[in-house]
């Protein structure tokens, strides 16, 4: 009976072992592997530029929660440009790997900065604190304990003074929009913040020196991710296309991310506010406020590949359904190209009379 039965039990284990171990079957990275391909990231070296300031290393889009249903629990890798907001959409999403990329010197400091503080603070209230003048001595002190053998290690020290003021008042105005309009934000969570935070605490978080359309960085965390085997389920890129036409040097950039069905660019918009009113509440920070546009992400790279020299934001955000009471515009997979923007074939070519 027992070697019946020990014997069934190994005939068991060698059938699961066929099933799960097939011979010449591809078996993806090990965590331990991620993680290196996640640290090898090359960047670009960023050059002083207008945009040092402390107000660019706070985010001024006040009603994300327009995102928040859409991008609910998606998961997979997580790329965007900006500060803390890129926080609050990653936990919503549930994102496992995390880049927060930047052009701004400043603003990619103290994104280091954030992490340092969340690797350092068990609860929101103590992360808050640290950005407090009275916190300073401390703050330096975690800043060293983190960065004192990394090169910008006087510019990320700099930055804590410099961003300070502002996030400070980011603070304040979460506070009074998340009581508004009833949704949680990274730090005004437990569930959120403690997200983000284990993140952090695992090396999945990284504040990287990239350009949209530099030469170096997008495309190295596209070949990272192919690597990592993952796909970037979230594009962020605020409101930053509207300030240049998506030529090629962008295209080349965005079209290698990984993406599948799932995955979606989010921005913002403030130009055309007629055609692409501005969400009611959104210019509570500031005095400009945004359109919020969300778009499935291989239809963007579609367009990308086919469209017209010239090629704009608006250009694209016009094929979308825009809810004008609301602010929000969605564009939906394979949203057709019109035939006026897209690029002219080259002309066949025809033998010589002379072959």
């Amino acid at each position: 009976m027992f070697r019946t039965i020990a014997a069934t039990i190994a005939i068991s284990f060698l059938s699961l072992s066929q099933t799960y171990c097939q011979p010449g079957e591809k078996k993806g990275p090990s965590v331990e592997e991620q993680e290196k391909f996640f640290r090898a990231t090359n960047q670009e070296d960023l050059k002083p530029t207008i945009w040092d300031t402390g107000d660019t290393t706070i985010t001024n889009e006040d009603r994300l929660d327009l995102f928040e249903p859409h991008v609910k629990d998606l998961g997979g890798g997580y790329v965007g440009v900006g500060s803390t907001q890129n926080f609050t959409l990653a936990a919503w999403a549930k994102s496992d790997w995390i880049w927060l990329m930047d052009f701004t010197r400043v603003v990619v400091a103290t994104n280091k900065i954030h992490i340092a503080f969340l690797q350092e603070c068990p609860t929101a209230a103590e992360f808050r604190k640290l950005w407090e003048p009275g916190s300073k001595q401390k703050a330096l002190e975690v800043i060293e304990k983190h960065y004192a053998s990394e090169p910008d290690f006087a510019l990320i020290k700099k930055a804590w003074s410099i961003s300070g003021p502002f996030q400070r008042k980011r603070f304040r105005y979460d506070d009074v929009i998340h009581k508004k309009f009833q949704f949680h934000g990274w730090l005004n969570s437990k569930e959120t913040y403690e997200y983000i935070r284990n993140l952090a605490l695992k090396g999945r978080i990284q504040a990287v020196r990239g350009d949209l359309k530099g030469p170096i960085t997008v495309k190295s965390i596209a070949e990272q991710a192919k690597k990592m085997g993952i796909v970037f389920r979230i594009i962020y890129y605020s409101n930053a296309e509207e300030y240049f036409p998506l030529a090629d040097d962008f295209r080349s950039n965005w079209t290698s991310i990984p993406v599948d069905e799932k995955s979606l660019i989010v921005r913002t918009i403030s130009v055309y506010r007629n055609q692409y009113p501005w969400a009611p509440g959104s210019e509570l920070s500031t005095d400009r406020g945004f359109h919020y546009v969300l778009e499935n992400a291989a239809n963007y790279q579609k367009w990308l590949k086919e469209g017209k020299a010239g090629l704009r934001v608006e250009n694209i955000v016009a094929t979308g359904e825009t809810d004008k009471k609301n602010g929000i515009t969605i564009i939906k997979a394979d949203t057709p190209i019109p035939d006026d923007m897209k690029a002219a074939k080259p002309a066949p070519e025809t033998e010589s009379a002379s072959q």
